[in-house]
């Protein structure tokens, strides 16, 4: 399966998140052990470089960017013309965030099966290319 996890859950589980950062770690590895794809996006990538920018934390840095950018279980989905479009579809019919809007419209640019998301409103959603949209409380069997 194709997976797309918006930028909390990457931060959640990066920064340790004493709430919700054990559940989106156990997703991470769930999700590797069953050999299934991470999309991710460099917007995605800039979102949880803030923190260690922020730090100028070049060994985090770097560390972010390898695991993003160098790993056979990643998949790098591109912004194009008709991201834009699903994007600009998103905002203007769910009113959702310009960030939530982005990353639902490159998770279905990417095919994602299931979109996993730290917003439970968001879970509400149905959106068009994805496959489903589910909070953290999502268990992979």
């Amino acid at each position: 399966m194709r997976f797309y996890l918006d930028s909390m859950v990457w931060i959640y589980a990066l920064e340790g998140n004493p709430h919700f950062g054990a559940a989106s770690q156990a997703l991470l590895r769930s999700i590797r052990a069953g050999g299934h794809t991470l999309l991710t996006s460099d917007f995605l990538l800039g979102e949880i470089l803030v923190a260690p920018v922020r730090k100028s934390d070049t060994f985090t840095i770097a560390a972010y960017r390898r695991m993003m950018l160098d790993s056979a279980a990643v998949e790098i989905v591109p912004f194009t013309a008709d991201t834009a479009l699903h994007f600009a579809t998103l905002r203007a019919t769910l009113r959702t965030h310009p960030a939530d809007s982005l990353h639902l419209a490159l998770a279905a640019s990417g095919n994602a099966d299931i979109f996993v998301t730290g917003d439970s409103k968001l879970s509400k959603l149905s959106v068009s290319g994805v496959g489903r949209v589910v909070d953290l409380s999502f268990q992979l069997h």
